[in-house]
Formats: structure tokens, C-alpha cells, sequence
């Protein structure tokens, strides 16, 4: 049994919470956050043993074997640093990091503990991501791709985390690793290169950003991304033999092959399956997730370092 510590008690820890009754061997057992009512709240709605009002009270408690960091992305560094140091497996919320640097360190310091270290891109464990990804070792060549991803969240009730550049606010991290991370996840040659623009926020987040990467055999990939308007959030890739259209991508459960449609659906909110894998890598006694990679993460990252660097995005704390 994997007992899990929950840090951070955001909207995205709740779902976890409510997907975890669908996980073998595992359970919530702890919870902290910035304050102790707030992590006082969250263990009486989900049944929490308990409640800690500090993140290293958690990190040094015998209760947990492994915790789920919630927080916003400039947090995530430090506190996985400090849990694994404690000897704790640690699944992050996507983004990992908010750089390469903070990455590789972070991989580090697991190796040196040797405990697990997974960044949470649920995506990725789907069972229609499943599929596809086998599906496509069949079909040749990628020749085009075109992934969008986008939701207005600075409409009439704006999500003042996405607009703070000191909380590593912005399309890319938050929306952008999404279609960044998917397209490493189905891609089968080396980046040639990478260009990319963005419209900014007066707070100085990137509000929309347009990535186009053209890889080794000369496929072209158009990536968008943003939280200031609706995207279609739908994926579509054209092989030597054959295409495919992911509809909504990120939480696809229907998907075209040459047209043909099919429906592969995923149990409850859709966390469970990535927990669930997160869960059988410690039972099995490794490390490293056999899906989401370590360098899977880094592929990533590298890509939206590179994408940072095109469009000036840099934020204060770095």
C-alpha cells in the first residue's frame, strides 16, 4: 500500500482526491498546504488521517511513502527537493519545473535517494493515448502535425495565478506543456528547429503563444497555446499512411483513424490511470515511470526553454 501525502489543496489535488478510490494499493493518508484550515478542510471532505500546517512537517512525517505536489509551478522545485531528501517518492504536477536546470537538478537528487520522481501528465496514460501511440509505429513518417490547446481564463473571473509572473503564470506552463509534451510523445525525429511568437499581458505572462517546429525529415508542426481565448483543443496528425484527429486531445476519449471513428473512454476523471502507473513503478521496485520518462520530461522542457527564449518570456526568480 502506497500512502500518498496530498501538498498544496487547489482545485486539481481535489480531483486527484476523488479519483484515488479507483487506484489499487494506494490512499490518501496526509494533507498540508499554506495554512492549517485549508488542509484542516480538505481532510474532513476526503477522509484524511492527516492534516499538517506546514509542507516539511509532511515531508518528515512517517505516514507517507509518497506525496503529490499541487502547488503553482515556481513552488514545485524546492518542494520536491525537500520531500525527496526525506526519503519520499514524489509525482508533480505538470509543469515539472519551469526550467531545464531545476529539471535535471531534481533527477539528480532522486538518483541520489533513489526514490521515484514522475511529473503528472495525465495525458499521456490514457488508454486512447495508449492505443495511438502504438497505432503510429505502423503508420510511416510524420509529415504534419497541428496541436491547439486554449481556454479563456482571463474572461469575467481571471485566475490571478495565471497572471503573476513571480508564479510562473502563462500559456506555456500551464497550457502549452500539454501539447508540447504530446507532440514529443508521438514524435519519431530529432527537432530541426523551432520558432515561436506571443502576445503578452500587461502583468508580462504570455497570453498566447504560437510555436511551429520543423523536424529532421521536414514534417511541420503548428503548436498553439492560451489562456485568453478558445482553442479548438483538438490534435491532428498526418502520416505517410495514414492521419489521425484526437478530438479535445488532452482528455481524449473519441479519435478519427483515416476518418473511421473510434471511442476509447477512460475510468472516472481520468487521473486514475496515471496514479495507478505512478503507484505499480514503487511496488515494482523502480524508479523511473516506463511512460513518463524522465526523458520524456526533459524533452519537454528543453522545448519550452527553447520556446522561452524565442519569445523574451523570463521570469524574476530565476
Amino acid at each position: 500500500m502506497v500512502k500518498f501525502g496530498i501538498v498544496g489543496c487547489g482545485g486539481i489535488a481535489k480531483k486527484f482526491a476523488r479519483d484515488m478510490e479507483y487506484v489499487k494499493n494506494a490512499k490518501i493518508t496526509a494533507v498540508s498546504a499554506r495554512n492549517k484550515e485549508t488542509s484542516q478542510k480538505y481532510k474532513e471532505k476526503y477522509n484524511v488521517d492527516f492534516a499538517y500546517s506546514s509542507y516539511l512537517d509532511l515531508a518528515k512525517s512517517k505516514e507517507i511513502d509518497a506525496v503529490y505536489i499541487a502547488t503553482p509551478h515556481n513552488f514545485h522545485y524546492e518542494l520536491a527537493k525537500m520531500f525527496m531528501n526525506q526519503g519520499k517518492h514524489v509525482l508533480i504536477e505538470k509543469s515539472i519545473t519551469v526550467n531545464l536546470k531545476q529539471l535535471l537538478e531534481l533527477i539528480h537528487i532522486a538518483k541520489v535517494n533513489n526514490v521515484l520522481l514522475m511529473e503528472a501528465l495525465w495525458t499521456h496514460f490514457l488508454p486512447s493515448s495508449q492505443y495511438i501511440k502504438k497505432l503510429i509505429s505502423s503508420l510511416g513518417d510524420l509529415k504534419e502535425a497541428s496541436i491547439d490547446f486554449g481556454y479563456d481564463l482571463l474572461g469575467n473571473n481571471p485566475k490571478k495565478r495565471l497572471l503573476d509572473l513571480n508564479l510562473a503564470g502563462g500559456s506555456l506552463l500551464d497550457i502549452g506543456v500539454y501539447p508540447i509534451s504530446f507532440y514529443h510523445f508521438i514524435k519519431k525525429a530529432p527537432i530541426k528547429s523551432i520558432t515561436a511568437k506571443a502576445n503578452f499581458t500587461a502583468t508580462g505572462v504570455d497570453a498566447y503563444c504560437d510555436i511551429n517546429i520543423v523536424d529532421e525529415n521536414d514534417a511541420r508542426i503548428s503548436i498553439k497555446s492560451s489562456i485568453d481565448r478558445l482553442l479548438t483543443n483538438n490534435a491532428t496528425f498526418i502520416y505517410e499512411n495514414g492521419t489521425i484527429k484526437l478530438i479535445d486531445f488532452s482528455r481524449c476519449e473519441v479519435f478519427y483513424v483515416d476518418g473511421k471513428k473510434h471511442e476509447i473512454p477512460y475510468i472516472n476523471e481520468g487521473f486514475p490511470h496515471q496514479i495507478q502507473s505512478f503507484v505499480d513503478t514503487i511496488e515494482g521496485g523502480k524508479t523511473e515511470n516506463e511512460i513518463m520518462t524522465h526523458r520524456a520530461s526533459i524533452n519537454c522542457m528543453t522545448t519550452m526553454d527553447q520556446v522561452r527564449n524565442e519569445i523574451g518570456l523570463i521570469y524574476p526568480f530565476e
